[in-house]
């Protein structure tokens, strides 16, 4: 055991619905001009692991003997695991964060969920980026909702939020919110936009920022302004691993040098459906989601950004405790929430499901996913979200 210390078939469609729709686009500045500083206050990250992760074998219950019992083929072997403690191992592709954890800068929560869980993909997930429980029909999202109530971070920023991967989700609403969409073909339309020339920097490859440049002058916003303000801050060259998810974290990041001024920026990492064959799979899929949170992390260090930043890992559900016959796993229900930042409180938080006590065979979750809703606006921006409070206490994110 490893031993740690504590078809081109569309292009990016435009950004959000439509221009009509988003307050953002009538803003004057996207990004700071020459010689301001960088972005102040807080600034929430969250990475949505598509496809619901398979918590068990990510966060490995060393000790147990049940989960060998449950999981005879995918088990992981403990003598491979990266050991947090005597009983608690990560898995081995997670290894490019392990400095995170050696630093302190990484919180696991254990065994998050919500009453009456839901095993849709779709249903799951409109649950999590609503924040209002397994009842609830709004397609509201909490940050957004949260943000409506006030507050002076966001409504100084240059936007709300920015999803830079996959839908608007937590963004969803009214607000100065907008997106990037379509992260299935985030790669591919990438690949077809960095072979055009640019009719403005002809001598390199497009990036994806350069597109939501672009997407903003078909909007009828001031994209000349934008360019120029970009322009006034040299793209630098970042050792990001290139992949879904690599690429969004370096487009975050760009925007962060740039000076925007965004408190919540959400990203994607699809494949999580793990339904056969998921040793492989999982294992690349983490590997490749480390890469991304260690280079991004490298990053905001160097800008000295990296206290501000607060990454949130969420899933719609976790995966069935038992394997399954094609070695692989089903839609399950608790699972961990990974946050890193230079200012959290490191370590183990919430509680272990008892796989000595299944409900429908599957974990019971222990940590309501609103709570940790609840922390992040409490932690971040001083919001103190009555809905969330009364799930329960709030977890301690940050060290301040």
């Amino acid at each position: 055991m490893k031993r740690l210390s504590p078809s081109r078939r569309q292009l990016l469609s435009a950004l959000g619905s439509t221009a009509a729709t988003l307050p953002l686009l009538s803003l004057p500045g996207f990004v700071r001009a020459a010689g301001q500083t960088p972005p102040q206050g807080n600034i929430l990250v969250l990475i949505e692991l598509a496809g619901g992760n398979d918590g068990l074998n990510t966060v490995v219950p060393i000790s147990d003997p049940r989960y060998r019992d449950l999981r005879p083929e995918i088990g992981l072997a403990a003598r491979d695991l990266l050991s947090l403690d005597t009983d608690t191992g990560l898995h081995p592709s997670l290894r490019s964060i392990a400095d995170l954890w050696d630093r302190g800068e990484l919180q696991i929560i254990e065994g998050v969920g919500y009453p009456n869980p839901n095993r849709s993909h779709f249903r799951s997930i409109e649950i999590w980026n609503a924040g209002q429980g397994a009842e609830a029909k709004t397609q509201q999202g909490w940050v957004s909702s949260a943000f409506a109530a006030g507050m002076g971070a966001a409504d100084t920023s240059d936007a709300a939020g920015l999803v830079l991967g996959g839908e608007m989700g937590p963004l969803n609403g009214d607000g100065r919110f907008s997106a990037m969409r379509d992260s299935e073909t985030f790669l591919e339309t990438l690949s077809y936009l960095q072979a055009r020339p640019h009719a403005v920097r002809p001598d390199r490859a497009i990036s994806p920022l350069d597109h939501v440049l672009a997407t903003y002058d078909s909007a009828q916003v001031t994209g000349d302004a934008i360019k120029a303000k970009l322009e006034a801050t040299r793209e630098k060259r970042w050792d990001f691993p290139y992949s879904e998810i690599g690429e969004q974290l370096r487009t975050a990041a760009r925007l962060l040098d740039a000076g925007v001024q965004v408190p919540v920026l959400k990203v994607v990492q699809d494949g999580y459906d793990t339904h056969e064959a998921q040793p492989e799979r999982h294992s690349y899929l983490l590997e490749e989601l480390a890469g991304a949170i260690d280079a991004f992390a490298t990053v905001l260090h160097d800008m000295g950004l990296w206290d501000q930043v607060t990454i949130v890992t969420y899933s719609e559900f976790g995966r069935t405790a038992r394997e399954n016959a094609s070695g692989g796993t089903d839609h399950g229900t608790a699972a961990p929430v990974f946050v890193a930042g230079g200012a959290v409180a490191g370590g183990l938080a919430g509680e272990r499901p008892s796989l000595d006590r299944l409900e429908d065979r599957e974990m019971i979750f222990t940590t309501d996913y609103r709570r940790i809703y609840g922390a992040i606006l409490n932690d971040l921006w001083g919001i103190n979200h009555a809905e969330f409070n009364r799930i329960g206490p709030r977890p301690a994110l940050l060290r301040r």
